[in-house]
This record gives structure tokens, C-alpha cells and sequence, in this order.
């Protein structure tokens, strides 16, 4: 089973009332939840009943390998948008619109695990399944400057062998 939670996410996570096509979709991206202990199932929860931004994502994956889904792919989760902090390289590319936002809890200030790694991979197959056009797999970073994941963006060289290896799967 790819998804271990699935868990509608509150109005505000999301552009209500809009669906978009999937095969508008054309990117995949990679975001942390900044945490070091939250879940797949606790982050599912926190968006569909105590979110109070407009803030949310498509799929969270945590540290064990779970994965839970909060909004749907044909759904735009405002996730991406926040430009306060700059313009990444893909800045006028990638946007909410555009793109399928994945939430990976419990790695502040590391790497992902194995397990997550696993589901990661996974999810990335199932959204080229879903969204036949997606061909970037970027990071928070890479659109907007946000330190997002962390570890990611001060560890560029293992963030571009983690992308060359996920990109093989939408090729």
C-alpha cells in the first residue's frame, strides 16, 4: 500500500473549489516539514483539522517509510509560493499551479532514511503514473530560496546524487 494515511486537508491548504488537469503537472517538489519527530499520519492530521494558514502539500513521507496523502494531485496545494524569500533558478517555471508537493517529516538537519528513501521513490513513480508530464524534480530551494530541506540545500552534492537518482524514474 503506497499510502499508509489519507486525510483530507482543511480549505485553506489548498486553491478550493479548482481542479486542475494532471497533465499540467510538471514538477515534483521536495520540501521538509522542519521537524524532527513528526509523522506522515501527524502531519495528515494537523492539515486536515488545526492548519491555519493557507499552507499545505500533496503527499508527506516520514522517517519510518509511511506516507500520507492530504491533498489530491489534481488539487493546487499552496506550498511553493512563498517568494519573501527570493527567486530560485526555477522561479518563473515551477509554481503551485504546476507542481506536486512532497513533505518529508522528521529530517531537520540530516538526510532522509533508508525507508523514506524507499517511499520516496515510490511516490515519485505514482505521480508520473498520475501526471504523465512531470519532468523536474527540484527543491523548496530551487524556486523560491527558502532553506527547504535544510540539509539539502547545505549539502548540495548529496541533494544533486539524490535528484539524479529520483530523476530516473519520470525518464
Amino acid at each position: 500500500m503506497l499510502f499508509n494515511y489519507k486525510r483530507h486537508a482543511k480549505r485553506n491548504s489548498y486553491k478550493y473549489g479548482y481542479k486542475r488537469s494532471k497533465d499540467d503537472v510538471i514538477g515534483t517538489v521536495i520540501h521538509y516539514t522542519g521537524g524532527t519527530t513528526d509523522t506522515a499520519k501527524n502531519e495528515c492530521d494537523y492539515f486536515a483539522t488545526g492548519n491555519e494558514r493557507s499552507a499545505g502539500a500533496h503527499i508527506f513521507i516520514d522517517y519510518e517509510g509511511r506516507a500520507g496523502k492530504s491533498v489530491n494531485l489534481n488539487e493546487v496545494a499552496w506550498s511553493v509560493g512563498d517568494s519573501a524569500n527570493g527567486h530560485g533558478v526555477y522561479y518563473n517555471t515551477l509554481n503551485n499551479s504546476n507542481t506536486v508537493s512532497i513533505e518529508l517529516c522528521g529530517i531537520a538537519g540530516r538526510k532522509i532514511s533508508d525507508a523514506q528513501k524507499e517511499k520516496l521513490i515510490a511516490v515519485i513513480k505514482y505521480v508520473k503514473k498520475h501526471c504523465p508530464n512531470v519532468k523536474y524534480i527540484v527543491r523548496h530551494y530551487d524556486i523560491t530560496t527558502k532553506c527547504c530541506p535544510d540539509y539539502y540545500v547545505s549539502h548540495k552534492d548529496e541533494w544533486l546524487a539524490l535528484q539524479k537518482e529520483l530523476l530516473q524514474y519520470i525518464k
